[in-house]
């Protein structure tokens, strides 16, 4: 087992420094050494029987960036055969490296839109369908031009976006106009001439200035996310991402609740604290609309999958 696979599965829930590492402000610098005395490491576990035989006694680093999509931080480690602590020349110095990483990643975060709107909209296993206020469609993805052309449950006529069925064009109609009125997302399930009963599954959110996918969408007030149940796609964190706006760490606890796995499993085999898994469970309920595990786990297990 390598020392990673090692953290993942035992020593990184009880690593000392991880408490005030996710907790640390933006910026802010965080150094072992002010936290950690000689006597603390000597009984620690996690410092005698993992880090220092790995070879490593000394950390100083920073949260780089902090937001709904992504955390990151950057640490800098002293081997163990360097017996002293990081010197005032070294924090300096490590407190200007970290100013320069940080600016790169609130930058990379600002332009994130930018990079990835055209290539999610292209890789994505959903078929997107971007509307104006109008209903009219200013946006589809390949996955989405393939769905209208097979004139089965959607098509576009006169360059709006219609359900081919009577029925199913009402319901669309009305599930539209309530989440421009309202924001709030709605999922629904609507029929094909030939796939039958309830064959494409859609969810149906109204976009915030800016969006995720950019200039992209721009002149998009509505997005529609689309599936046929007869193209299973499977359950991850892009998709979920996609989907319903899940973090990768949100995604993670969908997955394990998907899975069968308890809040308190997951928090065991990714060695997070009850208290984290809790917020970013409630968070999932909030961004799937969902109130209980058990409807969570149902609107997941009716997502296609393989």
């Amino acid at each position: 087992m390598t020392q990673g696979e090692k953290y993942s599965a035992y020593y990184g829930g009880i690593d000392p420094r991880r408490q005030f590492a996710e907790t640390i402000p933006v910026g802010e610098l965080f150094l072992c050494q002010n936290l950690f005395s000689e006597a603390y490491v000597a009984r620690s576990e996690f410092y005698q029987d993992f880090l220092l035989p790995s070879g490593h006694r000394y950390m100083m680093g920073t949260k780089t960036l902090s937001n709904s999509n992504h955390e990151t931080a950057l640490a800098v480690l002293r081997n163990a055969d360097r017996p002293s602590a990081f010197s005032e020349a070294d924090i300096a110095t490590g407190q200007r490296l970290m100013a320069h990483v940080s600016k790169a990643c609130q930058l990379w975060a600002h332009t994130e839109s930018l990079r990835l709107g055209t290539h999610l909209s292209r890789a994505s296993a959903f078929a997107l369908i971007g509307l104006d206020s109008f209903r009219r469609i200013v946006h589809l993805n390949p996955a989405a031009e393939a769905l209208l052309k097979r004139r089965d449950c959607l098509a576009q006529q006169n360059g709006f976006l219609a359900a081919l069925l009577p029925d199913n064009a009402s319901t669309l109609r009305v599930a539209i106009k309530r989440v421009m009125d309202t924001g709030c997302a709605v999922n629904l399930a609507i029929s094909g001439l030939r796939s039958g009963l309830d064959s494409c599954m859609l969810r149906i959110a109204r976009l915030e200035r800016p969006s995720e996918f950019g200039l992209l969408l721009s002149s998009a007030d509505v997005m529609i996310t689309a599936q046929m149940r007869d193209a299973p796609v499977n359950l991850t964190p892009r998709i979920l991402h996609e989907t319903f706006g899940l973090t990768k760490a949100e995604a993670a606890v969908a997955i394990a609740m998907a899975e069968g796995r308890t809040p308190e499993e997951h928090a065991t085999r990714t060695g997070l604290g009850m208290p984290t898994v809790r917020t970013q469970l409630r968070s999932v309920f909030e961004k799937t609309q969902t109130h209980r595990q058990a409807e969570l786990v149902r609107l997941l297990l009716q997502m296609p999958s393989t």
